[in-house]
């Protein structure tokens, strides 16, 4: 038997959000680990380790399901303090992403596929191990068209992680 995948299912931003956010997190410049910008992503839901042979099942699920276009416009900053997260959120989440989160959320549960089910809180991550807080910023506002989804496989390397899309699936217009 094959070692077990850490996997979650993410939006993944594309080239120009990717580049706006990186311009932000610069000017944040707080005291943490910064996340890497290949490495942006906002968790849908969070798989952890699962078996190789299930990976074709997981993508059964999401290939069922529908995802319609929308807009977020990433508006807010916060922190998980206890996890030490410094992240990019939105003030305002989309009824379409609303609805897709919960749609795969509840079919993962209804395959019998394990995810963490905490509540769903919408964020990007700038920084981890947060010593801390940025500096008050000013407004920011980074408009996002969701056009797609992925399952990501999180692949330990040296002392860091990358992300790896092992599947895509594109909105539904």
């Amino acid at each position: 038997m094959s070692k077990p995948h850490r996997l979650f299912f993410a939006l993944v931003p594309d080239r120009p959000v990717r580049k706006a956010v990186a311009q932000l997190q610069c000017a944040v410049n707080a005291e943490g680990r910064a996340a890497k910008p290949e490495n942006f992503h906002v968790t849908l839901a969070f798989l952890g380790m699962q078996p190789p042979e299930l990976i074709p099942e997981i993508c059964a699920v999401a290939a069922r399901l529908t995802f319609r276009p929308c807009h977020v416009v990433l508006d807010q900053m916060g922190q998980f303090r206890r996890a030490g997260v410094f992240w990019l959120g939105a003030s305002t989440i989309p009824a379409p992403l609303r609805t897709f989160q919960q749609s795969l959320v509840d079919a993962l549960l209804d395959a019998g596929i394990g995810y963490d089910r905490k509540p769903w809180k919408f964020h990007l991550t700038l920084y981890r191990r947060l010593r801390k807080p940025p500096r008050i910023m000013d407004p920011v506002a980074i408009e996002w068209c969701l056009n797609g989804f992925d399952l990501i496989e999180s692949v330990s390397v040296k002392s860091s992680v990358e992300y790896h899309s092992i599947g895509h699936w594109n909105t539904e217009s």
